[in-house]
C-alpha cells in the first residue's frame, strides 16, 4: 500500500514530467479517435452513396454476365419477364424494382467526344429506386419513348453541353454493328457520386434496346429494400425462388460490387494507416517514459538505499507510469469525443478546405464528409495508452533498479 502511494504521490511530485508524459499520450488517442471516425464515416458514406445512385440493394443479373459486367457486354441478357419482378415484389422488405440495360458508348457534340456508360432506364421505376429528389438541378427527367436524355453536369460542362442540346451516342448494337442515337438533353444532374456527375448518360429502355437491338432483354434488374442489412439474407431466399428461370438469373448484394470491394482496400489501407499514427506515438511514449526514468537515477539510488527490493521499484516505477497512462487516455478520450462531436454535426468539406477531391483518392464521396460513433475504437484506443505507458516503463525501471546504489547517487 505504502508503494502505490507512492508512486502516486510521484505523480504530483514530477508535475511536468507528468503532464507532458500524459499530453503526448492524449494527443495520440485524440488524433487516432477523430481519424477513425474520420475513415468509418468516409466508408459509410460511400456505401450509401453505390447504393443510392449505382447499385440498389440487390442486382439480379444472369450470372454469366457478371462475371464480365466490368465490360459491360450485349450478351447473357436478361429477360425482364413479369414473372421475375413478380417473385421479387414478393420478397421482404420489398421497396421497388428497375430493370436497367448498360452499354458502352461515345458522346459526340460539335465534334467532340468522350467514352461514356449509356444506362436504359424506367423513368417512373428508376426513381423509386434511386432518391433523385433535389437532384436534378436542370430540365427534368424524360417519359418513356421520348428520345431524350439526362446526363450528369460535370459532364455536361467538359462537353460546354446545356438542356435542350442534342446529342449523338455512337454504340455498337449486339451483332457488333455501329448504331447511333440521337438525343436532346432533358435534365442535368449533380449527386454526390462521381460516376453520376461525369460518366453516365441516361436514356428511355425502348430507345436504348432498339438501337442495340437486344430486344426486350436487360442486363439487370436493381432492387431496392427497407434496410441494407436485409440484403445478404434475401438475395439467398430470392435466388432460390428464380432458379429455373430464363436468363439464368443470380442474385447479388450490394456488398458484392466491385466497387464495394475497392471501397473494403481502401479501408484496410486506411486501417494500416492508424496503426502506423498509434505506433508513432508509441514511440513517443516509450522515449518520454525512459529520459524519465533516466533522470530520477539518483532517486532510485536512494530507494535502494533505504533497503527497497528490485521488484518493488521497478513495481512503483511502472504503477507510476501506468497512472500517467491512464490520465492522458482520459483527456484524450474527452478530446476525442468533442472532435468526434464536431465531425458527426457539422463534417469537414476537404474540397472547400483544402481543394481535395476524394473522388481523386477512390473515395466514391463528393462534398463534406461527417464522422461516426465508434465506440469500440475508444475502448480500444485508452487500453492501448495504458498497455504501452506499463510496457515502456519495465525496461528503464528495471535497468535503472540492478545498478548499484552508490553509483547511481553519485552519477557513476
Amino acid at each position: 500500500m505504502f508503494l502505490t502511494k507512492l508512486a502516486f504521490k510521484n505523480l504530483a511530485r514530477h508535475r511536468n514530467r507528468t503532464l507532458i508524459t500524459a499530453v503526448i499520450i492524449a494527443f495520440a488517442i485524440f488524433f487516432y479517435i477523430l481519424l477513425d471516425s474520420m475513415v468509418g464515416g468516409m466508408t459509410e458514406m460511400s456505401y450509401q452513396t453505390i447504393i443510392d445512385y449505382e447499385a440498389g440493394h440487390l442486382q439480379v443479373v444472369n450470372e454469366a454476365y457478371w462475371e464480365e459486367e466490368e465490360k459491360l457486354p450485349l450478351e447473357n441478357l436478361l429477360p425482364d419477364e413479369a414473372r421475375i419482378r413478380d417473385n421479387i415484389r414478393k420478397i421482404d422488405g420489398y421497396l421497388a424494382c428497375s430493370p436497367e440495360l448498360n452499354f458502352q458508348a461515345r458522346l459526340n457534340y460539335g465534334g467532340d467526344e468522350l467514352p461514356v456508360i449509356g444506362k436504359g432506364i424506367l423513368p417512373e421505376d428508376f426513381l423509386k429506386v434511386f432518391p433523385w429528389e433535389g437532384q436534378l438541378i436542370e430540365g427534368r427527367m424524360f417519359a418513356p419513348g421520348e428520345s431524350r436524355a439526362v446526363l450528369g453536369k460535370r459532364l455536361a460542362e467538359l462537353m460546354e453541353l446545356r438542356v435542350g442540346d442534342y446529342v449523338t451516342l455512337l454504340v455498337k448494337d449486339k451483332n457488333r454493328t455501329f448504331n447511333t442515337i440521337e438525343a436532346e438533353i432533358a435534365g442535368l444532374v449533380h449527386t454526390t457520386n462521381p460516376n453520376v456527375n461525369q460518366n453516365y448518360v441516361y436514356l428511355p429502355l425502348g430507345l436504348a434496346q432498339e438501337a442495340l437491338n437486344v430486344g426486350s432483354n436487360v442486363s439487370k434488374i436493381i432492387v431496392r429494400l427497407e434496410n441494407k442489412k436485409q440484403a445478404p439474407a434475401v438475395a439467398v431466399g430470392l435466388e432460390r425462388e428464380l432458379t429455373g428461370n430464363d436468363g439464368n438469373p443470380g442474385v447479388y448484394s450490394w456488398n458484392e460490387i466491385e466497387a464495394v470491394s475497392f471501397v473494403e482496400a481502401q479501408k484496410i489501407e486506411n486501417q494500416v494507416i492508424l496503426t502506423i499514427i498509434l505506433a508513432i506515438a508509441a514511440i513517443a511514449i516509450i522515449n518520454t517514459v525512459i529520459l524519465a526514468a533516466l533522470e530520477r537515477r539518483e532517486e532510485i539510488g536512494m530507494m535502494k538505499a533505504m533497503g527497497l527490493r528490485n521488484i518493488e521499484i521497478v513495481y512503483t516505477f511502472v504503477l507510476e507510469s501506468v497512472g500517467i497512462g491512464a490520465l492522458g487516455g482520459m483527456i484524450g478520450i474527452v478530446l476525442g469525443f468533442a472532435g468526434v462531436w464536431m465531425m458527426v454535426a457539422r463534417g469537414i468539406d476537404f474540397e472547400a478546405l483544402y481543394g481535395l477531391d476524394l473522388a481523386s483518392f477512390g473515395m466514391p464521396v463528393i462534398g463534406k464528409v461527417y464522422g461516426v460513433w465508434n465506440p469500440a475504437a475508444f475502448i480500444k484506443v485508452y487500453t492501448f495508452g495504458i498497455i504501452v505507458s506499463f510496457l515502456a516503463s519495465i525496461f528503464p525501471a528495471r535497468r535503472a533498479a540492478v545498478q548499484d546504489p552508490v553509483k547511481t547517487i553519485y552519477h557513476r
